[in-house]
């Protein structure tokens, strides 16, 4: 499919970093809550902050993004890789299935519309999330079931009644939030509408594909006591997308995301603290196609369903001046359904005959499972200012019979102006119920995936206004489960009838990096920030070391804020990585017995070629405008200012000249220049 077809989906992204407390001052003790002690953390809160990994959600707002998408504005912190069709980051090397996602302490399944086109957005709205941490690595106790990172985000508690209407050449936003009852009720309604089949449709490019998309949030909170709050949300989400080209099959897909759930907390009451969240979740996706695939008849029906009842709860106390007790345990009950059927041809050699092999795949599966965790885990303070941080904690998986145990340790340590902060675990993560590659012959989930993680880093000051943070990490991953990929081209709509999917069996993985992160916070019009990552992902498959899809060896990302006066702030990000691994594709003739010869082809070593260089450019002017009636900004961005081509894989054009086949590669491309508009009202 043209990536160019969804250019105006697409939106830039913009690095968000979390506060973590400046270092104390040499000889001065810190207390239990004074120093963020896990490493591998960013986010984005709304209070300014000293540190390296610190950004407020204004200055966010104010750097380069066409359009709004939280997920791409995360996905410029160092260790993480994205392209630009999709939404969805790798984590060092990891893909987005091994990060969890929490929203108000409701656990998201992959929360991205457009799935068909690699999820190109998420279902949450950046505007009202009002504090996010992402966990890279080195993650703590009271989160299992993922390898690789865990993002968190919280919207934002009402302080007084308002509105905002958020319009770009996407889509439309519409916001209400309020406080009622003497301020002990809040809450928070928003509602988007994105209309891409209405911008294709006015370029005169609706005749390929008809894309829609929709999502809403609700939140109410009730004060119920002092340092009590007990919440209700709901979650509700859907896409709708028509394809049909000449040539190729045509396609009908939908996909639906409900979810419902209460949430309890209490902070710091007689030393407690704690959180009990109670939630439902539902997930549809439907696939219809039909027509004709390298001139064959096709057909596929994939319709899948999952239901998620899930029940957690989490306790912390403080057993004196020096040590805080943490516990919390989890139960879920899940169901899944898979109606799977597929049938095409494929033109094949045997024998010196030319022959047309028709492929049939069905499942009609309904798996259950309830499964669970529980953790413990301490915090205390020892002489010389360290902070240790143990924990351990369990997890029972779908199909599997045991427990599988992670102990972990983070440590942070303030000397002389400097943080450091180290940390160690072991995390496993199991196979989801909805997981199964149905269409891949898959029917049996596999046991859970195994890694080590290995962290070590130093935070500090150079200077009044600019912070340091240096880490090195290492990620050891064993008992991987087989897995099945398309080696040339990862955007198609139907990955699984395509020549190029093949099954990997990796014995084991290893990720390992170094990453540099360095922020300007000065007080004047000018606010920038840098960063450097060196990294290498790879997994020995067959006796040897392959890099992973997203290994990026080198990566450097800047970007400066300048805010002359209240009402003008321009905004300027650069972006650089080494090219990508990817597939290379050989072509021959292979001979027949009634003399003619039938051109085939075959797929290369697995991400045995590079990708050229990536980079680009992306600029932003915001005008602040104030109303009797609340507030209007207004912003221009620009993608990809230099229009530079950057390579998403390769096409191939083969020509045949006697018995001599010549191929010629030419670009895949992704984002060309591209210039968005949009504004903002708030009243």
């Amino acid at each position: 499919m043209n990536q160019r077809l969804f250019s105006t989906l697409l939106l830039a992204v913009s690095p968000l970093v979390l506060p973590a407390a400046a270092p104390a001052p040499s000889g001065e003790i810190v207390r239990l809550e004074d120093v963020v002690v896990s490493p591998s953390r960013f986010g984005v809160t709304e209070q300014a902050a000293g540190s390296a990994a610190a950004m407020t959600g204004a200055q966010l707002e104010d750097l380069p993004q066409v359009g709004q998408d939280l997920y791409r504005s995360i996905a410029r912190l160092p260790g993480l890789a994205a392209d630009d069709i999709s939404a969805q980051f790798w984590v060092r090397g990891a893909p987005q299935s091994e990060v969890r996602g929490r929203l108000d302490g409701l656990d998201l399944i992959e929360p991205f519309h457009l799935k068909d086109v690699g999820g190109s957005l998420s279902i949450v709205d950046p505007a009202v999330i009002g504090w996010l941490e992402l966990a890279t690595g080195g993650f703590g106790a009271e989160h299992g079931d993922r390898l690789a990172g865990v993002l968190t985000l919280e919207t934002r508690p009402p302080a007084r009644t308002r509105s905002a209407v958020d319009l770009s050449l996407t889509g439309l936003g519409l916001r209400r939030e309020g406080v009622i009852a003497g301020g002990r009720t809040r809450y928070l309604l928003t509602g988007r509408r994105g209309y891409p089949d209405v911008a294709l449709r006015a370029a005169g490019r609706d005749d390929d594909v008809s894309p829609r998309y929709y999502d809403g949030l609700a939140k109410v909170e009730f004060a119920v006591a002092p340092g009590q709050t007990l919440s209700v949300h709901a979650l509700h989400a859907g896409d709708d997308l028509r394809y049909a080209r000449v040539n190729s099959p045509s396609l009908r897909s939908s996909y639906d995301t409900t979810a419902a759930w209460l949430r309890w907390r209490v902070a710091e009451r007689a030393g407690w603290n704690a959180e009990t969240v109670a939630s439902w979740s539902a997930l549809a996706w439907n696939r219809l196609g039909s027509g004709r695939l390298d001139g064959f008849p096709f057909s596929l029906r994939d319709r899948r369903e999952l239901g998620v009842a899930h029940l957690r709860s989490e306790w912390s106390r403080a057993v004196g001046e020096t040590w805080r007790v943490r516990a919390g345990g989890e139960v879920r009950r899940a169901a899944a359904d898979y109606d799977y059927a597929l049938t095409q041809q494929r033109t094949a050699v045997l024998n010196g005959v030319q022959v047309a092999r028709t492929n049939t795949v069905r499942a009609d599966l309904t798996p259950r499972d309830t499964g669970g965790g529980a953790f413990v885990a301490g915090r205390t303070v020892l002489p010389g200012n360290l902070i240790l941080e143990p924990g351990v904690r369990f997890d029972r998986a779908p199909a599997t019979p045991g427990a599988e145990w992670g102990p972990r340790l983070n440590a942070a340590w303030v000397i002389g102006g400097f943080t450091w902060r180290a940390a160690w675990g072991r995390h496993a993560q199991a196979q989801g119920l909805h997981e199964l590659s149905v269409a891949d012959g898959e029917r049996r989930f596999s046991t859970p995936e195994r890694a080590e993680h290995r962290v070590l880093g130093v935070e500090t000051r150079v200077g009044a206004g600019t912070a340091l943070r240096v880490e090195a990490y290492e990620r050891a991953s064993r008992n991987l489960r087989p897995r099945w990929v398309n080696l040339d081209n990862a955007y198609d709509l139907f990955p699984e009838a395509q020549a190029d999917r093949v099954r990997l069996d990796p014995e084991r993985g290893r990720a390992r990096g170094v990453e540099l992160l360095l922020a300007g916070r000065g007080r004047g019009p000018w606010q920038w920030n840098a960063s450097y990552a060196w990294a290498r992902t790879e997994e020995r498959i067959i006796g040897r070391w392959v890099p992973r899809a997203r290994d990026q060896r080198h990566a450097a990302y800047g970007d400066v804020t300048y805010a002359p006066n209240p009402r003008w702030t321009f905004s300027a990000a650069w972006h650089f990585h080494t090219g990508w691994p990817t597939t290379d594709v050989s072509y021959a003739l292979a001979p027949l017995n009634n003399g003619r010869r039938l051109l085939v082809s075959a797929n290369g070593p697995a991400f045995g070629l590079r990708l050229p260089a990536y980079h680009r450019l992306d600029l932003r002017a915001t005008r602040r405008i104030p109303l009797r009636t609340g507030e209007l900004r207004v912003h221009l961005d620009v993608f990809n200012a230099y229009d530079r081509l950057n390579f998403l894989g390769y096409d191939r054009k083969v020509s045949v000249a006697g018995n001599e086949v010549t191929v010629r590669r030419e670009a895949r491309e992704q984002l060309p220049f591209l210039p968005s508009a949009g504004l903002i009202w708030e009243f």
